[in-house]
């Protein structure tokens, strides 16, 4: 029996916000098959929306892991338009991906609501707020969710699923069998600002942003030792390399480390003061390192070919059994 959200009634996409995120998520889904509508401000904007799935198709044909036929085809699947009402009437799942300011997404998504089918879902690539707020002047909040990729969403397997206080238990049941379908891996989190991801990375960030800003550490030897660590994480997690390294060690240097990192509230002086300098990382050429247009290429397409690396050979999802919990 199909029952008001369900896998069998999500035909068509719509993506409302094409940027770094949004035309990710077109991709994604334009290459699983869905028709997809990508929504932006102005012609131009979609324009540059469009040629950036394009470049992203492209990498897979030239990796062969799609030949130029499929990628041409996922191409012709997401139409772009400037009209939100237009993008959405007949949509069965609405992603919402513009910037991280609450109003505007509390605005998108009262409209989203009252524009979109009353079978559809409605979604938010939010990475740090919580969709509670985000669904609180919409009629139906029950099917509005947070689905959190991360980026490039064609590249980056995992999706954090977070529900809000209102949403429908269906709702997240239907958004994971979807995500899966076209090869994510969802997982589910309790609605917390950050989830899990941007929780872990941003208690990273600000600890090397105090290394950095004290002086123990260059920003090169600081990415130096993230990449070499980094490495064991595909395999096994935090959690999991924390055992294997031995609770007792880590109460150790808990009791040894912990004193000394950086705890503030407030944020990196460092950040704000290289903000106020207009040193915003690779969109200015420069943040804790200098960037040209030749470099920060090499990095974007190191970057891909290192994830589609893993996207052609991936790890089981399960290469050890864990025994039962008792």
């Amino acid at each position: 029996m199909t029952t008001k959200y369900s896998m069998e009634r999500i035909q068509k996409i719509a993506v409302v916000g094409g940027g770094l995120m949004g035309h990710g998520v077109a991709q994604l889904f334009a290459q699983a098959g869905y028709p997809v509508t990508m929504v932006n401000r102005t012609t131009e904007s979609s324009a540059r929306a469009m040629d950036a799935v394009a470049q992203g198709l492209d990498l897979f044909v030239e990796e062969d892991l799609s030949s130029r036929a499929s990628a041409n085809a996922a191409l012709r699947r997401i139409r772009p338009m400037t009209d939100l009402g237009e993008a959405v009437h007949d949509a069965d799942f609405v992603t919402e991906a513009v910037g991280d300011d609450l109003e505007l997404k509390k605005k998108i998504f009262k409209e989203m609501d009252a524009l979109a089918p009353a079978h559809a879902i409605l979604t938010s690539e939010t990475s740090g707020l919580r969709m509670t707020d985000i669904s609180r002047d919409t009629v139906c909040p029950e099917r509005c969710v947070t689905t959190h990729n991360y980026t490039p969403p064609p590249l980056m397997p995992v999706v954090e699923v977070v529900p809000g206080v209102r949403t429908d238990p269906m709702v997240v049941e239907t958004t994971c069998a979807l995500l899966h379908r076209v090869g994510k891996e969802p997982v589910i989190c309790q609605e917390i600002p950050g989830h899990i991801g941007v929780r872990v990375m941003t208690a990273i960030r600000r600890e090397v942003n105090y290394i950095v800003e004290e002086g123990y550490a260059t920003p090169e030897a600081v990415d130096t030792v993230m990449r070499s660590v980094g490495r064991l994480f595909p395999v096994m997690g935090v959690c999991m390399l924390t055992d294997f390294t031995g609770l007792d060690m880590s109460e150790h240097s808990q009791r040894n480390v912990l004193p000394h990192l950086e705890s503030r509230k407030e944020g990196s002086g460092l950040i704000r003061k290289m903000v106020d300098e207009g040193k915003l990382g690779v969109k200015s050429g420069e943040g804790f390192h200098r960037w040209t247009p030749e470099s920060i290429r090499a990095v974007y397409e190191a970057r891909g070919r290192e994830l589609l690396r893993w996207f052609k050979q991936p790890p089981p999802p399960a290469p050890w059994k864990l025994p039962e919990k008792t």
